[in-house]
C-alpha cells in the first residue's frame, strides 16, 4: 500500500540544553510584536490569574506579611511603622501582561489597608514586563491613572534574565540593590512557565539531561520570527549528564538531591527563575515573600509521578512548560527560608508562599493569611468549582444568578456567561430584586478591567440589562460607553433610539435610528421604528414598548 510521504524537515538546532534554545527568542519575539493583543485576543491564557478572587486572596497574605515585619514598631494610636517609615513596601509583580491581575490587587489591597492598622504605612506596586509596548498600554490605561496618581503604583521595564535593578517610569525612582530599606514582595504568576529552564530524566540512578531540537517544514531564515513556533517541530533526547552541569553550587547542588532521592523520571529544573530570584533577593536584602500561581509540580511526589516526555504546551506563537515549583522551595529551605503551599493537590493552578528573612515575630500573620484565602478556599478551588456551576446556570435563580456574581467578586467575564439567564430573570422580576440587579451591574462595571477592542461589549449587554428593567436614562449611559470604547455598531444606535422612545425625547430618537440605517441600510427594524416616529399618528395609539437588542445583541 502507498503511503504519503513525509515532507522535509529543516532541523535548526539539534541537541541543544533547552534554556539555551532558540525557541526562547521566538517566545520573546512573540510578546514583544503582539504586545497587549497577547491578551486581548486570547491568545495567552489568564482568567484563573486575572481575576478579583485571585487579586483579594493575594492582597490578604501580602497584608499579613506586612502586619508581619512591622509588628515591631507603632507610632500613634498604635498604628504599626514599617521597618523603615521613610520608605514604602514594594510589591514588584513579574510579567504583568495585561494588567488586570494588579488591578484587581490593588482595588482589594487599598480597600483592606484602610481599615487596617496599616492605613499609614507606605506601599507601592511595580507592574513589569518585557515588552515596551504593555508598559505603554499601563500607562495610558483609564483604571490604572488613579493608582499612579496617588502613588500606589509604578511601571519598570524588567528583563528577568539579566536585570539587576529596576527604573521605576512614573517615579523616576531606580531600585537597586542597597537602596531598597524594607522587605520586599514578589507576584509571579504564569510567569515562570514562560521564562527559560532545563529539561532532566533520571534512568537507574543516572541523571541525563533532555536536549532539544527544532525543525521546520521550511527554511527559516529568521530563527527568532514570532510566528516560527506555530510551524516548529520540537522533539527531545536523553543524554547523559556528566559533570557539574552549571557550574553553580546552589543549583547543582538541587540536581545532585533529585539524583539522590528521585526514582526514574522526567522532570524539569527552573534554573533562569532561580538566578532570576537570586538577583532579586539581593535587592530584598534577603527579606522576601514570593507569590506565585502556576500550573506545576509542588512536591518530590508529584515528580516521580511524572511519565517520560517534556510536555511543552503551545499558546499560538508562544509556549509554556510546567513549573518545579519543589526546587523553588528547595532553593527557600536552603536559605533558611520558608514554604507555604495547600496540603491538598491542586487542579488547574498551584499557588505557593515563599518567604525569606525572619520578623520580630515571625511569620505569624502571612501564615494565618495564607491558610485563609488559599489553602482553604483559594483561587485553584474558585476555579474549579466556577467550571462545574457553568454548567447550571440555566436553573438558577435571579437571587442565586447574584450570589455567584458576589462569590466572583463582581467579576465582569461571569456576568457575560450569565447574561442570558439573567436578562430573562431580570425581566419578569419585582422591583427589589431589580434594584438589587441595578447595584450588580454598578459593581460590575466598576470592576470591569477593559483591553479595549473587546470580543464581547460589556457596557452594550449592561445597558439591555437596564432596558429590559425598566431603566431607560441608565441604559443609555451604558450605550454611550458602548460607543465611546468600543466601535460604532447599528445595534447600539438602535437601542439608544429605543430608550428616547421611553422617555419621549423623539427627535433625539430619530437621529439614533437614522445613524443606525446610515451604518446597516438593511436594518429592518430601526427603518420601522423610523417610519412610525414620521407617521401623524405616532403617539395616539398604545405607546410603543419594542425590546432593546436589535441587531447587535
Amino acid at each position: 500500500m502507498a503511503t504519503e510521504p513525509h515532507p522535509p524537515q529543516f532541523v535548526l538546532e539539534r541537541n541543544q540544553r533547552l534554556s539555551r534554545s532558540l525557541l526562547w527568542g521566538c517566545q520573546r519575539a512573540f510578546f514583544e510584536h503582539q504586545g497587549i493583543e497577547a491578551w486581548r485576543q486570547g491568545l495567552v491564557p489568564n482568567f484563573i490569574t486575572s481575576n478579583p478572587v485571585i487579586g483579594r486572596a493575594y492582597a490578604q497574605v501580602v497584608l499579613g506579611w506586612m502586619r508581619d515585619w512591622c509588628g515591631g514598631a507603632r507610632g500613634e494610636g498604635g498604628r504599626l511603622l514599617a521597618p523603615d517609615p521613610g520608605q514604602p513596601f514594594y510589591l514588584i509583580e513579574l510579567g504583568a501582561g495585561a494588567g488586570r491581575f494588579a488591578f484587581h490587587f490593588l482595588e482589594a489591597f487599598r480597600q483592606l489597608r484602610a481599615r487596617s492598622q496599616l492605613r499609614d504605612v507606605a506601599f507601592r506596586y511595580v507592574m513589569t514586563d518585557l515588552p515596551e509596548r504593555n508598559l505603554e498600554f499601563w500607562l495610558s490605561h483609564p483604571r490604572l491613572q488613579p493608582f499612579l496618581e496617588e502613588g500606589l503604583l509604578d511601571i519598570a521595564r524588567f528583563d528577568a534574565e539579566r536585570d539587576e535593578q529596576l527604573e521605576l517610569r512614573h517615579s523616576g525612582i531606580v531600585l537597586a540593590p542597597g537602596t531598597v530599606a524594607n522587605p520586599l514582595a514578589l507576584v509571579a504568576n504564569y510567569f515562570f512557565d514562560s521564562i527559560p529552564q532545563d529539561a532532566f530524566s533520571l534512568h537507574d540512578g543516572v541523571l541525563h539531561e533532555c536536549l532539544v531540537s527544532v525543525a521546520s517544514p521550511r527554511p527559516e531564515p529568521e530563527l527568532a520570527a514570532p510566528d516560527l513556533l506555530e510551524r516548529a517541530v520540537v522533539s527531545f533526547e536523553d543524554h547523559p549528564a556528566e559533570g557539574a552541569c552549571y557550574g553553580d553550587v546552589e543549583l547543582d547542588r538541587i540536581l545532585a538531591d533529585y539524583q539522590e532521592r528521585l526514582d526514574d523520571t522526567t522532570f524539569l529544573f527552573p534554573s533562569s527563575a532561580l538566578r532570576c530570584l537570586r538577583r532579586l533577593q539581593r535587592l530584598a536584602g534577603d527579606r522576601l515573600l514570593l507569590l506565585s500561581g502556576d500550573k506545576g509540580h509542588a512536591s518530590e511526589d508529584e515528580l516521580r509521578e511524572r511519565s517520560s516526555g517534556v510536555s511543552l504546551v503551545k499558546h499560538g506563537g508562544a509556549f509554556s512548560l510546567m513549573v518545579n515549583y519543589d526546587a523553588i522551595g528547595q532553593y527557600f529551605r536552603r536559605r533558611d527560608g520558608q514554604v507555604l503551599r495547600p496540603i491538598h493537590r491542586h487542579v488547574s493552578l498551584h499557588v505557593a508562599a515563599f518567604l525569606l528573612g525572619q520578623p520580630p515575630d515571625g511569620h505569624g500573620e502571612t501564615e494565618l493569611a495564607y491558610e485563609e484565602a488559599i489553602e482553604k478556599f483559594g483561587p485553584d478551588d474558585y476555579s474549579t468549582l466556577l467550571k462545574r456551576l457553568a454548567k447550571h446556570y440555566e436553573e438558577m435563580s435571579l437571587e442565586e444568578l447574584l450570589a455567584a456574581l458576589r462569590w466572583s467578586g463582581w467579576d465582569s467575564g461571569m456576568l457575560m456567561d450569565i447574561f442570558p439567564v439573567l436578562v430573562a430573570q431580570a425581566e419578569s422580576a419585582d422591583e427589589p430584586l431589580r434594584q438589587e440587579v441595578c447595584w450588580a451591574i454598578q459593581q460590575v462595571w466598576e470592576t470591569d478591567y477593559p483591553l479595549g477592542a473587546e470580543e464581547e461589549d460589556l457596557a452594550f449587554h449592561l445597558g439591555i440589562l437596564l432596558y429590559v428593567m425598566d431603566r431607560p436614562e441608565q441604559a443609555l449611559t451604558f450605550f454611550e460607553h458602548s460607543l465611546r470604547l468600543c466601535d460604532e455598531e447599528p445595534g447600539t444606535y438602535f437601542n439608544q433610539g429605543m430608550c428616547h422612545v421611553r422617555l419621549r425625547q423623539d427627535a433625539r430618537a430619530l437621529e439614533c435610528f437614522e445613524r443606525a440605517l446610515a451604518l446597516a441600510p438593511d436594518f429592518s427594524e430601526a427603518r420601522e421604528m423610523l417610519s412610525q416616529l414620521q407617521s401623524p399618528d405616532w403617539r395616539q395609539g398604545p405607546e410603543e414598548d419594542e425590546e432593546a437588542g436589535g441587531a447587535g445583541e
